[in-house]
C-alpha cells in the first residue's frame, strides 16, 4: 500500500513535543512570571553557545525554553501573530480551578487578553506571548 495517500509511512519516529522556545527581553522578569505567577519550577539554567541565558521551565507535559534577547524587538512579529493570526501557547487545567486561575492572574496584574471565555481565560506573557488557560470539562 505504499501508494495509497490515505497510508502514513513515516521516515521519521517522534515521540511528542520536547520543548517550545521562546524569546524574552528580561530574563528576570519572564523568569518571576513563569515560576511564581504559572507555577513552572525551573528544569535548567544555561548560557547558549552565543551567550543568550537560557532556562528551561517544566510546564507539565512539555518544557518552556526561554532565550534572553534584550535587543531583540518582539513586538511587531507577536502583533502579527496574535491580532491577524492565532498564535498562542494553552496550558490546561482542572474546571474546578477556573475561579482560582482566573483570581490568581489579575491579583498578580496579568494582562489579559478580552473577556473570559466559558473554558478559557487569554492572556499575555511580560513579553506580549499570548498564552491561554483552557479549562477541561
Amino acid at each position: 500500500m505504499k501508494n495509497d495517500p490515505t497510508t502514513i509511512n513515516p521516515k521519521i519516529e517522534l515521540n511528542g513535543i520536547h520543548h517550545i522556545g521562546l524569546n524574552t527581553a528580561n530574563m528576570q522578569q519572564a523568569e518571576k512570571f513563569y515560576t511564581d505567577i504559572l507555577g513552572f519550577p525551573v528544569l535548567m539554567r544555561t548560557r547558549t553557545k552565543g551567550g543568550l541565558q537560557h532556562i528551561e521551565v517544566d510546564a507539565g507535559n512539555v518544557a518552556i525554553a526561554l532565550f534572553e534577547s534584550p535587543h531583540l524587538d518582539l513586538e511587531q512579529g507577536q502583533k502579527i501573530m496574535t491580532q491577524k493570526g492565532y498564535l498562542h501557547f494553552a496550558f490546561g487545567a482542572a474546571k474546578e480551578q477556573f475561579e482560582s486561575i482566573v483570581q490568581a492572574l489579575k491579583e498578580n496584574k496579568v494582562n489579559m487578553d478580552g473577556e473570559l471565555r466559558n473554558n478559557a481565560v487569554y492572556f499575555f506573557d511580560p513579553d506580549g506571548h499570548q498564552l491561554e488557560i483552557h479549562i477541561g470539562e
